[in-house]
């Protein structure tokens, strides 16, 4: 579509303000560390705090509110929700700007999490019945509406940045450690011991209102550094010189029955359910274990929630230190199978001793050691619409995004129903203040343990069994070949040169190391210069230090692949 019949949206999106700083056809540090790390981790921060266990806190421990109604809105409005998301999907799909589909909902989005995670706490203190009513409707802005709007393009960022596998497993797995690592300490470590000092009660609303409008107010430029640092290389393959977007809209109906067809993403779709199911329950009973289980009052709780999660975030911090290598190594199938058993051991050691916190502490450090492959699940889904695209000539980004969404947000409503449910069902007795000391009924303990490593210790064995139908690793190489073959076909019948991801990134490369090369060359004769030196004698001193490096390597190399090939024999 030319620059003239473009909507509003494109038109918007071409100016060069709103380009991308990341031009690189490789993926950069600065897009790693800034695009897939810091701008999702700040975002994720609201979430989890604005969104979290912490509402759930403040309906029940701040605001009074609690019985059927509670339980069952958010489920409901989950059902809204899925609705949105389809809706969201499509918009994606039929997005069409210089700046891709994705990226310029996640600017938009920044704003509209802000505005709508300040008012999940500005509940007014009027009659019960207004109460409900801004409970309602707030809560289904957040949710349905912004979060909604964030979470589907946030999702597609990784499938579209490029691909080149190994890049993007690296770009997985970094934003999946920004989005839990950083966000898990605000949210299990210094948010507990913020409430311990502002209080429950309905006296503590307007501290709770300060507190939570601060977070949500990082939305913003969590998403503008987002949006500046992330590059849509698979979506820049249809942009014409001319910036006409070539990718045809495919109809959701196509997609689905694509999708659905498709083993490897039924497999990577049930995955991320099961893992969303019971990360979702374990997040929102962890402060009431810490608080009931192990402890017997809010005040007693937080310390032990500081622990806990100091202890239990631990090994995630190096996360992306010890997984990357292991991935490399024996790939992301069967690391993540061995991982989700580690995490079963993990969390039968919690649940068969909740009340030690020693031996909690102990299965809750192995539990996370077994979560480390989680990081990768975005990659897993990009290889799936790789798939896609090679069995069917189309990818299924827009149908993809609105189901992982539906998965995410439905998980959460069903999440908070249960909690709320088991609190309703088996007797939970509401504190009036932090320091006061109650002894939960056993039925009501026994539940809160199951929700936090019960449950997720049964979703970690299903996980790990569905990872063994899971085989698409191997075959991405062949994949990616025949893909890039179609687009340089279809280039080629329009009387174009085609150039491929791949190779743009090798003549990039190629022109990085001449120009290093240059400025090496250029250091070195100002160095004989100034001290004397013959330049033919120290380059022949460093080229054969090189020669040596590379000989070296390349026999540590065969060494690997001789051990390799003896150990499967």
């Amino acid at each position: 579509m030319k620059q003239n019949k473009q909507g509003a949206l494109a038109r918007i999106f071409s100016s060069n303000i709103l380009n991308s700083r990341i031009t690189s056809a490789n993926t950069q540090k600065s897009e790693m560390w800034l695009g897939y790390f810091l701008g999702p981790c700040f975002v994720y921060m609201v979430y989890y705090a604005a969104a979290g266990s912490y509402l759930t806190q403040f309906y029940t421990d701040v605001l009074g509110i609690g019985g059927i109604f509670l339980t069952m809105m958010p489920i409901f409005s989950k059902i809204f929700d899925a609705i949105t998301n389809i809706i969201m999907g499509r918009i994606i799909d039929k997005t069409r700007t210089r700046q891709g589909k994705a990226r310029p909902w996640v600017l938009t989005a920044g704003v509209c999490l802000t505005v709508s995670g300040c008012l999940l706490y500005m509940v007014p203190r009027v009659s019960y019945n207004v109460q409900i009513v801004w409970i309602i409707i707030s809560y289904n802005l957040f949710f349905a509406f912004a979060f909604t709007i964030y979470n589907m393009s946030h999702n597609l960022m990784v499938p579209l940045s490029t691909r080149n596998t190994k890049q993007r497993d690296g770009l997985a797995m970094m934003t999946s450690f920004g989005m839990n690592m950083l966000p898990g300490l605000l949210v299990t470590i210094i948010l507990p011991i913020m409430i311990r000092a502002f209080g429950v009660g309905s006296d503590a609303q307007g501290t709770w209102i300060s507190m939570m409008s601060i977070i949500s107010i990082l939305a913003i430029p969590a998403t503008l550094i987002e949006y500046y640092f992330t590059k849509e290389r698979v979506t820049e393959e249809s942009i014409s010189d001319e910036g006409e977007n070539r990718m045809e809209l495919i109809p959701m109906g196509k997609q689905l029955k694509a999708c659905l067809l498709d083993r490897y993403w039924l497999t990577v779709m049930g995955f991320m359910l099961t893992y969303n199911i019971f990360n979702i329950l374990s997040t929102n009973s962890m402060l009431y274990f810490c608080n009931w289980v192990v402890s017997d009052s809010v005040d007693g709780g937080t310390g032990i929630q500081v622990i806990v999660n100091a202890i239990g975030q631990a090994p995630l911090g190096l996360g992306i230190v010890i997984l990357w290598p292991l991935v490399k190594k024996f790939g992301k199938r069967w690391v993540t199978q061995i991982g989700f058993v580690i995490g079963a051991i993990g969390s039968l050691l919690v649940l068969l001793n909740p009340h030690n916190l020693g031996i909690v502490l102990a299965g809750l450090f192995i539990k996370s050691i077994g979560a480390l492959p989680t990081y990768a699940m975005m990659a897993l889904l990009g290889e799936a619409l790789d798939h896609i695209e090679w069995k069917n000539s189309f990818r299924a980004d827009g149908f993809s995004a609105s189901i992982y969404t539906i998965i995410v947000t439905v998980t959460a409503g069903l999440g908070q129903t249960i909690i709320l449910g088991g609190i309703n069902g088996f007797g939970y007795i509401s504190p009036s203040s932090t320091t006061e000391v109650i002894q939960q009924p056993a039925a009501m303990q026994n539940f809160f343990a199951w929700c936090f490593v019960g449950i997720p210790m049964i979703g970690y064995l299903i996980g790990a069994v569905l990872m063994s139908f899971y085989d698409l690793e191997g075959k991405m190489k062949q994949i990616s070949a025949d893909i890039t073959a179609r687009y340089k076909a279809e280039a080629e019948a329009r009387g174009e040169v085609y150039v491929s991801p791949e190779e743009k990134a090798a003549l990039e490369q190629e022109e990085l190391e001449r120009k290093s090369e240059e400025k090496r060359i250029e250091e070195l004769k100002a160095k004989c210069v100034k001290k004397g030196l013959n330049f033919e004698e120290e380059e022949k001193k460093y080229q054969d230090a090189l020669a040596a490096n590379k000989a070296k390597a390349e026999a540590k190399a065969a060494g690997r692949k001789s051990r390799a090939y003896r150990w499967t024999r």
